[in-house]
């Protein structure tokens, strides 16, 4: 069994996915436990329940051994800014972080001194974040993409009606993004590439494969040409986001606090470590192997993470 500062983490990520809109069993965060959108909830029953389902979830799912501890602050892993409060996707251009909100907001954060200001608001119930030469994406929980300016904020949506969102990529001018059981292709139009995952939560794309962190356990991987999915690595316990480096190596975070990698064109898995002291809600990687963490404790944090 993990610590119980793994437990902790594990069981906070979920009811916060949880009360964002998705509707999971082992999505449960105690310290987020609030109405979203207007709507009561009953905070004692929700956390008695919480309680429970963790405590057997966690019992049943996770991996018997600890992981090695990843220490955030450390050598390789420093903070960037504080007061970021409940940050959610984050990605990273040109040494700038886009943080994505919940409430619609999208920050642009400066990775040298840790100043932050708002660059766009009333974007929607955001999710994922990409970015490269061209502008901000950002995953609307509510079935949409949009191309935010990166200089003015000025945002566009190229993409509306899909499936409730998650995560978002950026490869040679294409948009991927997935939610629910669909990885979607956004280019001139929006369409679906393949069905049939059980929740699809991160997306990452690989020369001509995309591999998909799915909640139920396994890492997909998809033709990106036929649409075919199969299964890269699978048993694991609520995978939920993913990265490819330049070289292959493949990067997943598991319960939201442990990191695998997956060595090159195999389906060689080892574990990284366990991130410690951190409430992890997005985890992004870029192609150097530089990685940026939302965290949600202490009013907010972002992390720099070398892997």
């Amino acid at each position: 069994m993990q610590s119980d500062n793994w437990q902790a983490s594990a069981s906070s990520i979920v009811i916060r996915r949880l009360l964002a809109g998705v509707s999971l069993v082992g999505l449960i965060s105690v310290q987020f436990c609030r109405p979203w959108n207007g709507v009561g909830v009953n905070l004692s029953k929700l956390r008695r329940a919480a309680s429970v389902a963790a405590m057997v979830l966690l019992a049943a799912a996770v991996p018997a051994n600890a992981a090695s501890a990843i220490p955030c602050p450390s050598q390789t892993c420093r903070l960037v800014a504080s007061g970021m409060d409940q940050g959610f996707g984050a990605a990273e251009f040109a040494g700038k972080a886009y943080v994505g909100y919940m409430n619609g907001q999208l920050r642009k954060v400066d990775i040298a001194t840790g100043s932050s200001a708002v660059l766009a608001s009333g974007l929607g119930n955001l999710r994922g974040v990409a970015a490269d030469t061209t502008g901000v994406y950002v995953a609307d929980w509510n079935g949409r993409v949009l191309r935010v300016d990166a200089a003015s904020g000025a945002a566009q949506v190229i993409a509306s009606g899909l499936t409730h969102l998650q995560g978002v990529t950026r490869h040679n001018g294409v948009t991927y993004t997935v939610g629910g059981n669909t990885l979607w292709r956004v280019d001139s139009g929006a369409q679906a590439v393949t069905t049939g995952f059980w929740m699809a939560m991160d997306v990452a794309i690989d020369g001509d494969r995309a591999v998909v962190a799915d909640l139920g356990g396994p890492i997909r991987q998809v033709d990106l040409a036929t649409g075919k999915v199969s299964t890269l690595v699978s048993g694991f316990y609520e995978p939920t986001h993913i990265a490819v480096t330049d070289n292959g190596t493949i990067y997943f975070m598991e319960a939201a606090s442990i990191l695998h990698r997956i060595e090159a064109g195999s389906t060689q898995e080892r574990t990284v470590g366990d991130l410690r002291d951190v409430s992890v809600s997005d985890f992004s990687l870029d192609r150097f192997g530089k990685a940026l963490i939302t965290d949600y404790s202490s009013g907010g944090r972002l992390w720099r993470m070398t892997v």
